[in-house]
């Protein structure tokens, strides 16, 4: 990160001479470097192996799942992981002993596994928040979910029955009730219709106002949560109010399956293949097309929230304002690596951004602000999934 200080005017009169520094006089930029604290957790893509890598010192760490070509998602916190096989109905929970708070981090132990594992059928859709860690399992329709701090002494997760089984999701909310897809059958398939708010011991505490013809992805903010559904955005509160934002008018049959929320910036994106990316104002009731990508093959957000990243199809990767969707970086990556061979996946803090490259073994570091190669770091196997972990900090302690 670039620092710039500003001499201040020194007037000494010696000998009836004036001297002075000049005001515009900088010093030099520092070095950039990633936090010290920050790691990456990779999956790979058929072994068991799972990467922690710390790119400040370059260097890794390999530990060993229940199952390989898990998915993996970051508590907010960043000390705890989600490995999730929803082929074999296992999640399990990976310790990195980094806590981050604010502008500086507590170190908890070493790294190394949780005890807590959830067993529950098809785990489909995982939400942190709240120091929570919450679990949709697609089987049977529960909800799983457990405090980060029982995770070395809880065996299993608590569960919330829902209802009929089918591929769902939930949001936890501020109060401690969760938005959860409820399916009525009125459309044929696995996806849901509805959206209801259920507390812990799975009371129904707002019953589904709004009907539509199939959810697929959401994201919330703690007072409201926001589903994708080809009837339009699905906007739930937590006091229960429900509403559908409509889509452009030139959507046709397109929808927003992947719903998105940066938390920094305090907005909300969806995305669909073959439609694009789109900005969400729930204020406005408006949905803007980010860019003028159709065809990507990937779309994440950095570990704060601040930035959004898109890699299309063509292999150009931009990085975006997620406030605003101005552009701010662009690159094509197709001579760094090949997108239709293995789809990659993407990470960034607040100085870099980290690319998977699975046929190669690598993992591509590069500067956010302007996207150039900073480094490159072969991990063992194919890695497949990646996320930030641990702390964006420097500092233990407060120190």
């Amino acid at each position: 990160m670039k620092s710039k200080f500003l001499y201040p005017f020194v007037a000494v009169l010696a000998a009836g001479i004036l001297s002075s520094c000049d005001k515009n006089d900088e010093q030099p930029d520092e070095p950039k470097v990633e936090s010290s604290f920050a790691r990456l957790l990779i999956t790979d893509k058929t072994s068991n192996a799972v990467t922690l890598l710390n790119p400040a010192k370059k260097e890794q760490t390999t530990f060993q799942s229940t199952h390989g070509g898990s998915a993996v998602y970051a508590t907010p916190t960043g000390r705890w992981a989600a490995v999730v096989s929803t082929a074999n109905n296992m999640v399990e929970f990976f310790d990195t002993g980094i806590e981050a708070h604010d502008d500086h981090v507590h170190v908890k132990g070493t790294p190394k596994w949780g005890l807590t594992k959830s067993t529950a059928p098809t785990p489909s859709h995982v939400y942190a928040s709240h120091n929570k860690v919450s679990i949709f399992n697609d089987g049977n329709a529960s909800i799983s979910y457990v405090e980060e701090g029982q995770l070395h002494t809880a065996p299993a997760p608590s569960t919330i029955v829902t209802g009929a089984a089918h591929h769902g999701a939930m949001i936890l909310f501020d109060n401690g009730s969760y938005a959860v897809t409820h399916k009525n059958n009125t459309v044929a398939g696995s996806l849901p219709e509805q959206v209801k708010i259920v507390n812990t011991q799975g009371a129904v505490v707002a019953a589904p106002s709004v009907a539509t013809q199939g959810i697929h992805g959401d994201a919330g903010d703690g007072q409201q949560a926001v589903f994708g559904s080809s009837s339009g955005l699905l906007v739930v509160k937590q006091t229960g109010e429900q509403r559908l934002i409509p889509y452009p008018a030139n959507a046709g049959s397109n929808w927003l399956s992947t719903i998105y929320y940066a938390p920094k910036a305090r907005t909300f994106y969806g995305s669909r293949a073959g439609y694009g990316v789109f900005r969400i104002d729930l204020t406005a009731n408006t949905i803007t097309q980010v860019g003028t990508a159709t065809d990507f093959v990937r779309v994440a957000l950095d570990q704060e929230g601040e930035n959004l990243l898109i890699l299309d199809g063509t292999g150009t990767l931009t990085v975006y304002d997620a406030a605003t969707g101005a552009r701010k970086a662009s690159r094509s990556l197709s001579g760094l690596l090949d997108t239709k061979t293995a789809t990659p996946y993407l990470a960034a803090s607040r100085r870099y951004v980290y690319v998977t490259n699975a046929p190669q073994g690598k993992v591509h570091m590069l500067d956010k602000g302007t996207l150039a190669d900073q480094e490159t770091f072969a991990v063992p196997g194919e890695p497949l999934r990646l996320v930030f972990v641990g702390a964006d900090a420097s500092s233990e302690d407060g120190d």
